[in-house]
């Protein structure tokens, strides 16, 4: 069986003339957590919003599970339905996502979409609101809730239909210290349970619980992968870093020492 779900092949993006990604080869493997970090307009939400199909790449192929996805290939409202239904992003600002009249409706809409029938929605519903533990804002309007309220609804909606993929755009953003534990917590399970996640963040504790691999974008829209071993919160070894990735480290405030391979092969 091949793991890999999804590979990026010399993507490049620009809007209009301001160039977003540039040359982007990444390949992710099912159950993996992949850490997108590095400074903000360094190309991580454009990366997301492509990932998800909502742009697409001016040059370079995008393959998911081995099918192109591609402007023309989601014009087939069939291919296009099963690849969103394959990928879920949850926004960095809940309220983009949240529309409907109650929260339970809003957990439904996604569900009906997909055509499954009243009994496997009413089911679905039940068991992320469980998952959740957001029972008592099942008959509450969105628009009424806090924004870690909000963050749980917009996770539920997107849970409701099963993607193979979860990607999250800054998901503890305008999160109070409460709020922000919890979402780490609840993501770790997640991982612990297999789901395949893509996470653009500047959190460096949620990066530590839960990164399988660090992806640094840095200044010129170029990605690549950063290998850091942590010991504890705030403090990692990193594998022959670059300057600007030192430079990210630095301004994220984070203790770090540099290693070469073979001073890697012995215990950090």
């Amino acid at each position: 069986m091949n793991d890999t779900l999804l590979q990026l092949k010399d993507i490049c993006y620009a809007y209009e003339d301001h160039i977003a990604l540039r040359y982007i080869n990444l390949e992710i493997r099912r159950g993996e957590t992949i850490i997108l970090e590095g400074a903000n307009g360094s190309g991580k939400s454009t990366l997301l919003k492509l990932i998800n199909g909502l742009v697409f790449a001016n040059e370079g192929s995008y393959l998911f599970e081995g099918r192109e996805i591609s402007e023309e290939s989601l014009k087939n409202n069939k291919f296009a339905k099963w690849f969103h239904q394959k990928i879920g992003f949850v926004f960095q600002n809940s309220d983009i996502q949240l529309f409907c009249s109650n929260v339970e409706e809003e957990i439904a809409f996604g569900p009906l979409q997909m055509g499954l029938d009243e009994e496997a929605v009413r089911q679905r519903v039940d068991d992320v609101i469980r998952l959740l533990d957001i029972d008592k804002l099942r008959d509450r309007a969105p628009y009424h809730l806090s924004g870690g309220e909000k963050k749980k609804v917009a996770i539920a909606c997107i849970l409701s239909m099963n993607p193979e993929i979860l990607v999250l755009d800054e998901p503890l953003a305008g999160l109070d210290r409460p709020a922000q534990e919890w979402l780490i917590s609840f993501l770790l399970k997640l991982k612990k349970a297999g789901k395949t996640m893509i996470i653009a963040t500047h959190n460096e504790e949620l990066a530590e619980h839960l990164a399988d691999r660090h992806i640094f974008f840095n200044e010129e829209h170029e990605a690549e992968e950063l290998q850091v071993f942590y010991h504890t919160h705030r403090h990692c070894h990193v594998l022959h870093p670059k300057s600007e990735e030192e430079e990210m480290l630095v301004e994220e405030g984070i203790e770090h020492h540099t290693h070469t391979e073979e001073e890697l092969s012995g215990d950090l």
